[in-house]
C-alpha cells in the first residue's frame, strides 16, 4: 500500500499489525494512547486513498496511533472484528472499541475523528457532560450559560474543537459578535473545513444577518398577513423571527414560502433555510423535521 509518511520514522505511531502484535500493539496500547485501527488489502481504492489521510492525521496529532491491518494477511483478525468490508475503521480506547466507520472519507472528517479520540484519551479530562449542557443552554436561548459552559470545557481541554465551536457560538448568540468573528477569522482553511468549526462559522455569519434583520416583527407579520403572495414580506419575517431567537418559525415561514413558489428570486428561501440548517447543525431535531419537509416540497 502506498505510505504517504515512512512508517519507520514513526513506528510508536504507525505500524503493521497481525495476530502476534495485535494484543499488544491494539488492546494494550489503547490503556494508554487511542489506537485507530485500519482494515486494508492491497487491491483496495479506496484503501489507497484513505491510508495516507490516516497517517497525516496521525502525524499532525501526535496523540493517536495507527495499526494497519492487511486482511489478505490476516483474516482471522477481521473475521473477529466482523470486518465485511474495506476501507473499515476502528478506534480503540482502555481496551475496547469505541468509534469507527467505513470507507473513504474527507480529510476534515478524519482531522475530526482524530480529534474527538484526543479527548477521549486515557487520562483526558471528560468534558463530555459540560458540552451537552452548553449545547442545550444554546437551544433553550440561554447563551450566557451556554458561553460559561463552553468557557470551562475549553479551560479544561484546550484542543477540544467542540469546546471551541460551541463557545464562538455562544458568543454570537450573546452579543460578543464581533469577539465570535475574530476568533473565526484567525482559523486556517484546515481548521475551517472541520464540519464542526464550519458550522460554528456559519453560525457566525448568520448572526451578523440576522442582527441587521432584528426589529419589530408586527409590522412584517402584518404584511404576511395582509398578503401571503409576499414572499419578500416572509423572507424578512422568517430573518426576524431568526434574529429574535424564534428559529422554529423562521425555517416554517420559508417552508411556506418555497411551497408557494420553489424557484422565487432564484430560490432565494431555499438557499435562507440551507443557512438555517448549517448554523443550528445537522443533529438539530428542528432542522430534522425541517428537512423532511424540504425534500416533500422540492421532490413531490
Amino acid at each position: 500500500m502506498e505510505q504517504l509518511f515512512d512508517s519507520a520514522a514513526a513506528p510508536s505511531l504507525i505500524i503493521d499489525v497481525d495476530m502476534n502484535n495485535f494484543m499488544a500493539e491494539v488492546i494494550e496500547a489503547s490503556n494508554t494512547i487511542p489506537v485507530i485501527v485500519q482494515f486494508w488489502a492491497p487491491w483496495c481504492g479506496p484503501c489507497k486513498q484513505l491510508g495516507p489521510v490516516l497517517e497525516q492525521a496521525v502525524q499532525q496529532s501526535g496523540k493517536v496511533k495507527l495499526a494497519k491491518i492487511n486482511i489478505d494477511e490476516n483474516q482471522q483478525i477481521a473475521a473477529q472484528m466482523r470486518v465485511q468490508s474495506v476501507p473499515t475503521v476502528y478506534a480503540f480506547v482502555n481496551g475496547q472499541p469505541v468509534d469507527g466507520f467505513a470507507g473513504a472519507q474527507a480529510p476534515s472528517a478524519i482531522a475530526e475523528f482524530v480529534a474527538k479520540l484526543v479527548a477521549m484519551a486515557p487520562g483526558a479530562p471528560d468534558i463530555s457532560e459540560m458540552l451537552a449542557q452548553g449545547e442545550a443552554a444554546l437551544a433553550d436561548g440561554q447563551g450566557e450559560v451556554a458561553l460559561e459552559l463552553f468557557q470551562q470545557a475549553l479551560a479544561t481541554l484546550p484542543e477540544s474543537l467542540e469546546a471551541l465551536a460551541g463557545l464562538v457560538k455562544a458568543m454570537a448568540v450573546t452579543g460578543a459578535l464581533e469577539d465570535a468573528q475574530e476568533i473565526i477569522a484567525a482559523l486556517d482553511e484546515e481548521q475551517l473545513a472541520k464540519p464542526v468549526l464550519r458550522e460554528a462559522a456559519a453560525a457566525v455569519e448568520l448572526a451578523a444577518k440576522a442582527g441587521e434583520a432584528a426589529g419589530d416583527l408586527a409590522p412584517l407579520e402584518a404584511a404576511v398577513a395582509a398578503n401571503p403572495d409576499d414572499l419578500q414580506a416572509r423572507q424578512d419575517l422568517a430573518m426576524a423571527c431568526f434574529a429574535a431567537g424564534q428559529k422554529e418559525e423562521a425555517m416554517s415561514h420559508l417552508l411556506a414560502s418555497i411551497k408557494q413558489d420553489k424557484d422565487w428570486n432564484e430560490g432565494a428561501a431555499k438557499a435562507q433555510l440551507l443557512e438555517f440548517f448549517e448554523a443550528m447543525g445537522v443533529a438539530d431535531k428542528a432542522v430534522i423535521k425541517a428537512r423532511r419537509q424540504l425534500s416533500s416540497y422540492l421532490f413531490s
